[in-house]
């Protein structure tokens, strides 16, 4: 749940915030009438990603055995691709994604091509949809569903708030500590990963239980739950696994850190 959570309020707040701008940037120029062309697009999306995410459920649920092993290792590493380009390219485009927008905005107007700020709302909203759906089928754990609603919700109360009142929120900051816990919970999807073509004989853990830390964080304990929520612990990784945990982590960490420098 909790790892459905961060990601769904990360994911929500981004779509949320670009609906707010647009909403904002037609508001400044006196445009109101062309609210209604935002919130298609953006409803579309956000319906559209829910039945893909039920779709995807749909899938994962029809495989057994080691087909089921395969989808979930296949989708686990389409969202493990799609998350750190997206977590990369998101800080990279932090300082200029409002001037971007609304230049957009400006096109559609000027070129009279209102439906473009439809398709602007709809292609921005469904790409963070489409990315919540594709992590939450890679990851494992109850109330998933749950805790993505529950993200989803929050979300929403954050950018309600920062949309009608004179709150402020650090939103750099935000984003900065939000993508370093989505890149460990990459990391640790990228472990299960490893550890499902372990089991599936497809590569070797090299060794097998590299430390045992059962006896003090076990797995299925609140704190071992939430470490795995938070940064995919596990109590008894193979070698295999900890050197793609730390990789990984290396990897898209000095990617994240480099686009980060590039905007300050």
């Amino acid at each position: 749940m909790l790892a459905g959570i961060l990601i769904t309020i990360r994911e929500g707040l981004e779509a949320f915030l670009v609906i707010g701008i647009l909403l904002g940037y037609l508001t400044k120029i006196n445009q109101k009438k062309y609210f209604k062309h935002v919130w298609l697009g953006a409803i579309g999306a956000i319906v559209l990603s829910v039945v893909i995410s039920f779709i995807f459920q749909a899938l994962k649920i029809s495989f057994e055995g080691e087909s089921a092993e395969l989808f979930e290792i296949v989708v686990a590493a389409i969202a493990i691709i799609i998350l750190s380009y997206m977590v990369v390219w998101m800080q990279k485009q932090s300082k200029n994604i409002r001037g971007v927008l609304q230049a957009k905005v400006d096109e559609a107007l000027s070129n009279n091509q209102v439906w473009g700020i439809t398709i602007l709302a709809f292609v921005t909203v469904i790409r963070e949809g489409i990315e919540t759906a594709l992590f939450l089928t890679a990851l494992k754990g109850e109330s998933l569903l749950l805790g993505s609603f529950m993200g989803l919700f929050i979300a929403a109360i954050i950018s309600i708030l920062l949309y009608k009142t004179t709150i402020k929120l650090n939103l750099r900051k935000f984003f900065m500590i939000t993508s370093w816990l989505l890149i460990f919970i990459a990391a640790g999807l990228t472990s299960h990963a490893i550890h499902a073509l372990g089991e599936l004989g497809i590569i070797s853990p090299i060794i097998e239980k590299v430390w045992s830390l059962e006896w003090l964080i076990p797995d299925e304990s609140l704190l071992g739950k939430l470490l795995h929520a938070f940064i995919g612990y596990e109590s008894t990784p193979s070698l295999m696994q900890v050197i793609a945990y730390s990789a990984y982590i290396l990897i898209v960490g000095k990617m994240f850190m480099n686009s980060s420098k590039e905007t300050t």
